[in-house]
């Protein structure tokens, strides 16, 4: 593959700035490396490698992250992001579960705990679903 060299592409929390040169900002943005990774999503099993350098460190490729509260497959698919969230809604629960039974508890404040904290862990981050 031929090589592609991008002088000043900037990025700020999932915003693309452009700049003449590094210091192009007034604050002199610089790209964390560190935190930035690449995901090429394919289907099937295969996983095509990318070697990205960002001023001449290697950029992490990964084949799953978490983003906005969704988890991202290289596959495309989200059966393992619905699996995650289960899990977290399940540990949630279990963890309630001593509180939400006990006869101290109102059938009120019962619901208002399933409501605003069982449910926003179920559903962090839907905005983003498909």
């Amino acid at each position: 593959m031929d090589e592609l060299s991008v002088k000043r592409l900037l990025y700020a929390d999932d915003q693309g700035i452009l700049a003449p040169s590094v210091c192009g900002t007034k604050r002199c943005m610089k790209v964390n490396v560190a935190q930035t990774k690449v995901m090429v999503f394919e289907r099937g099993e295969s996983t095509t490698e990318y070697e990205i350098r960002i001023e001449g460190e290697k950029v992490e490729q990964v084949k799953k992250f978490v983003y906005l509260g969704s988890l991202f497959t290289n596959d495309g698919k989200y059966a393992r992001d619905i699996e995650r969230r289960a899990n977290a809604g399940n540990k949630m629960n279990g963890a309630l579960l001593a509180v939400m039974n006990s006869k101290g508890v109102s059938r009120q404040a019962s619901l208002a705990i399933h409501n605003g904290v069982l449910i926003p862990t179920l559903m962090h981050g839907s905005e983003s679903w498909v």
